[in-house]
């Protein structure tokens, strides 16, 4: 009877808590889920920083998004921080009604959450 209460013991602690604790960690947005957030965040315009325009972006056009590095979870506000590599062009103001077409490859800091219903959302840092 001995030996089968510490079979017991032995399977919760290897086996029962492990997977507990990771079924309790937040889990992170697929790689699928940050690019299309990533590209609709920005397909309005980027940073003007990013093209050095004087005023603003519009027409975006996202080339590619790679996820350079993932932050650790922020337990308190519920977000994932990441630093995320975005390539691409977009018409960037460089004075009054004057556009130019500007190449970026900028790495910026965003946050992905999940809202009320459970839909993955992003913002800028």
């Amino acid at each position: 009877m001995k030996l089968v209460n510490q079979a017991v013991v032995l399977f919760v602690l290897v086996f029962a808590i492990p997977t507990l604790l990771i079924g309790c960690s937040a889990q992170k947005p697929s790689k699928s889920v940050v690019k299309k957030l990533v590209k609709e965040n920005l397909s309005k315009g980027v940073p003007a920083s990013w093209v050095n325009a004087r005023f603003w972006t519009t027409q975006a056009t996202i080339k590619t998004v790679k996820i350079e590095e993932w932050g650790k979870f922020n337990e308190a506000r519920k977000y994932w921080p990441a630093k995320i590599r975005v390539v691409g062009t977009a018409k960037a103001e460089m004075g009054f009604f004057e556009f130019e077409d500007r190449d970026f490859d900028e790495v910026a800091e965003f946050v992905f959450y999940q809202d009320d219903f459970g839909k993955w959302q992003v913002s800028r840092k």
